[in-house]
């Protein structure tokens, strides 16, 4: 096995014993790949790029992370039903939240 895989495996084991889903850091990762380019991100855009995730799955993750203020809904004045998904109020504390688990990976140096 590389070091790489070994790296990759290590770097998600927390997760096993996490609050956080390892769907949910996938949606996040997917988020600021689409912000980092600038890009305004909406609620299909998320479906569409995440295709190993059932469309009401990440339906379901989305509404719950906008219950929980990590990310939040915004809409133009021209089309009310567009809804682009912005950081929230705890969406710093949700990365940092991942950013710990990250923290007690055993990483080996490549």
């Amino acid at each position: 096995m590389t070091k790489r895989i070994i790296n990759f495996l290590e770097a998600i084991a927390p997760l096993a014993k996490s609050s956080i889903d390892l769907e949910d850091v996938m949606i996040v990762s997917f988020l600021e790949n689409r912000w980092s380019k600038e890009k305004m991100v909406q609620v299909n855009d998320i479906i569409e790029g995440i295709t190993n995730i059932s469309s009401s799955s990440i339906h379901r993750r989305l509404r719950r992370m906008r219950m929980s203020h990590i990310l939040k809904y915004t809409s133009t004045d021209n089309d009310w039903r567009v809804r682009y998904i912005q950081k929230g109020k705890k969406y710093a504390a949700h990365l940092k939240e991942i950013e710990k688990l990250y923290d007690g990976a055993q990483l080996q140096k490549l």
